[in-house]
């Protein structure tokens, strides 16, 4: 099969810092390319006015704090095109005066015309148009599946809301897609209400690499909490995540020799280690960026790991935490509510709740050695059903069957 992949965000060679996004689209597309199909990617990336890259930091994490969105390096104006793991992908800025704005529909129309051409060059003709996120992605796999006469899908990540439907006229272009995805079962339930659909949207999961579900230790054995407990977050540090949260709670219970990690970046990262000084609290550790086999490492040495974000419509991370036994927390009615059950294979709280964390550790913290190990073994069950291959595999499947209904 030929798939046409359109995605706002795809991670590149040239991302800097805490620009770098979220690989998910690009380990579908591998696994895709392994089991034999031909993979074209267009991300379509933000393009602003040059003058906004010039703003100095602290106005960009401002405004980053106020919208949860980073402003991209300037480098990610250029095209590009390279080659990786099999897949051909294209970067085509897209331009618009600001970010979190929509695209004007001659911006979408243009780089319509700009993706034909560029397939037809190259005697691409897909079989199937896929995109993720509802701006510019939805707009475009409409105008291009129906050109095609290709099947259609679209995954919402948490966008599709009663603030961004008329906004990214998603009523209009949603008429034409056979296949609608979401992130999580609640986010299902809001959208299917919203859009009025008449079919219930498929569940887009995530999932571990294969390499791992292979090799894993079914058996956890190490939450004893005798000598330390390692706390872990991992996640961009924005402010819909709140890690602030999750310091003020750890500072609240942790003993001498316990320890909290912190994984990622972002504009938050000044000032929460200016709070960690300020509340003068010991043993955490800002990490920075790391390699996904080193995060991996990280979580097979840690106990608890807690993100606890808004708006957290689905997160690989609870995955590969759970597939190395960690006691996760995740958000009460979030993307992974429902895959976590509370007390039996992870924990949830709600989102930025300090005192609700803090009790939730406390609780943890009083459950007996053999309660802890049964609720990681129980968390890596469930994470061995959600390999990349697993998921990639079914996520084609849904993508099929819808078109076909």
């Amino acid at each position: 099969m030929k798939i046409l992949v359109i995605t706002q965000m795809y991670p590149q060679p040239d991302d800097e810092g805490g620009n770098k996004v979220t690989h998910t689209v690009e380990y579908f597309a591998k696994e895709w390319v392994e089991s034999g199909n031909e993979v074209v990617v267009f991300h379509c990336s933000s393009k602003f006015p040059f003058a906004l890259y010039l703003t100095p930091r602290f106005l960009k994490n401002y405004y980053a704090y106020k919208t949860s969105t980073i402003i991209p390096s300037i480098k990610s104006r250029k095209k590009l095109y390279r080659e990786n793991l099999g897949i051909k992908i294209h970067r085509i800025p897209m331009f618009k005066f600001f970010p979190g704005r929509n695209y004007s529909k001659k911006t979408i129309n243009d780089v319509c015309v700009n993706i034909e051409k560029i397939i037809e060059q190259n005697g691409f003709i897909p079989d199937l148009v896929l995109g993720h996120f509802a701006n510019p992605s939805l707009e475009i796999v409409s105008i291009l599946s129906e050109k095609y006469k290709a099947m259609s899908s679209i995954v919402f990540h948490g966008d599709c809301n009663e603030k961004t439907i008329v906004k990214y006229r998603i009523i209009e272009n949603i008429k034409k897609i056979k296949a609608v995805g979401v992130r999580s079962n609640c986010e299902a339930l809001k959208v299917k209400k919203l859009l009025n659909l008449q079919f219930d949207p498929f569940v887009c999961c995530s999932g571990v690499p294969n390499e791992l579900v292979k090799i894993v230790n079914t058996e956890c054995v190490k939450h004893s909490f005798t000598s330390r407990i390692k706390y872990l977050y991992v996640g961009s540090i924005i402010a819909r995540k709140h890690l602030d949260s999750v310091i003020i709670a750890f500072s609240n219970v942790s003993r001498e020799n316990d320890t909290l990690e912190i994984i990622g970046a972002g504009p938050e990262e000044d000032k929460l280690k200016k709070l960690v000084i300020k509340k003068k609290i010991k043993n955490v550790y800002f990490l920075g960026r790391l390699p996904r086999n080193e995060v991996i490492k990280k979580m097979e040495e840690s106990n608890i790991l807690t993100l606890i974000s808004d708006n957290e419509v689905y997160g690989m991370v609870y995955i590969e935490a759970m597939l190395k036994g960690c006691l996760t927390i995740a958000s009460k009615e979030g993307g992974f509510d429902g895959i976590i059950r509370n007390y039996e294979n992870g924990f949830l709280c709600s989102p930025g709740d300090t005192n609700e964390l803090i009790d939730l550790y406390k609780s943890i913290l009083n459950l007996s050695y053999d309660a802890r190990n049964e609720i990681g073994n129980k968390a890596i069950k469930t994470a061995l059903k959600f390999s990349e291959k697993d998921v990639a595999n079914n996520y084609l499947k849904d993508i099929v069957e819808c078109n076909r209904r």
